[in-house]
């Protein structure tokens, strides 16, 4: 129903741009006749629901972000399938949106086979480094740099030099975060054994809880989850066993305060600010940019609980890594 909607919505803002012509980019006034100064519109096309706790949710917390501290006019579509993704850029276009986020790299080639036709639109493909002039550009967060600070946590922490890290689907911002974990445990922590594997899905939280339990059995005890909503699972077979498990996206402690040792946080609403900041300052590119640790986009949440339980070397050997990354004397990036 939400897609007819939106379908018959498209066709009568297509009708009335017919009728009312050139006159359609005709500046309102004010009572007191001075112009009234457009306001900006960003849209969000979504791969899955806002409340996933994670991937999305971050994206829509960044888009409200957006709207509060720029006044910009939003909008959203969730859950969005591959067949349906040019439809709703389209859509979003042809009613005057300024900026179309894909949240996602999955919107890429719709992104690039609409962007043409609407070269005054700014058509922006998240966790990608797809670029195409005069108005298609991507904007990536560092998952490597994410997993890599999740792999030093766990490789400074772990007792039984057994670690885990559980992806969901095999899509580069989750599978590129796990080859990030790896190297981070082994940077820091070359002994330990690193058990990993990608589920194939960020839906199925009881096959993520599974595979965390088989890790666990084969003696990991801390447990990292990318796999969005999925990721619940990590974080509950870390509980039931009384594990550590590090979290990601967005700060999941409050979920498990005595089992999620800490989140390693890819802010997307930094991303979206760092987007809109550029645009309405007039400097937008049809280019590819990746903020990171150095841009305050990619960075570990508090302890809370275990502010007192981690020993103050780890978190200075832990700060060390942090500055050598931003330094650039630590190069991690997704494309490199």
């Amino acid at each position: 129903m939400k897609k007819n909607l939106f379908i018959m919505l498209i066709v009568l803002v297509t009708v009335a741009f017919l009728a009312v012509g050139c006159g359609q980019n005709a500046p309102t006034s004010e009572p007191n006749g001075e112009p009234q100064e457009k306001a900006i519109k960003v849209a969000l096309l979504l791969s899955g629901p806002i409340n996933d706790m994670g991937w999305n949710a971050s994206a829509y917390e960044g888009l409200m972000g957006t709207e509060e501290k720029f006044g910009v006019e939003t909008s959203y579509v969730e859950s969005v399938s591959p067949s349906d993704m040019e439809e709703y850029f389209r859509g979003y276009a042809i009613q005057g949106y300024d900026i179309i986020f894909g949240h996602g790299f999955q919107f890429g080639e719709a992104a690039k086979s609409v962007a043409p036709d609407f070269p005054d639109v700014k058509f922006i493909v998240v966790s990608s480094n797809i670029s195409e002039p005069p108005n298609l550009g991507s904007a990536n967060l560092a998952n490597r740099q994410q997993g890599f600070l999740m792999g030093v946590v766990a490789g400074l922490m772990t007792e039984t030099n057994v670690v885990g890290g559980i992806g969901g689907a095999e899509i580069p911002p989750i599978s590129l975060s796990i080859q990030g974990f790896k190297e981070g445990v082994e940077y820091v922590n070359p002994d330990a054994r690193v058990l990993t594997t990608l589920t194939g899905t960020n839906e199925d939280v009881s096959k993520a809880k599974e595979t965390a339990l088989a890790m666990i059995d084969q003696g990991a005890d801390i447990v990292m989850g990318n796999a969005n909503q999925a990721g619940l699972g990590v974080i509950e077979a870390a509980r039931e066993r009384g594990v550590l498990a590090i979290a990601s996206n967005q700060d999941q402690n409050p979920i498990a305060p005595d089992t999620v040792l800490v989140s390693a946080i890819k802010s997307v609403p930094r991303l979206m600010s760092f987007i809109v900041e550029t645009y309405i300052a007039g400097n937008l590119e049809p280019k590819f940019y990746e903020l990171g640790i150095k841009e305050g986009a990619v960075f570990l949440s508090s302890w809370h609980g275990f502010e007192n339980k981690v020993p103050q070397e780890v978190k200075d050997r832990i700060d060390e890594i942090i500055e050598e990354i931003t330094s650039g004397k630590l190069k991690i990036s997704d494309y490199q």
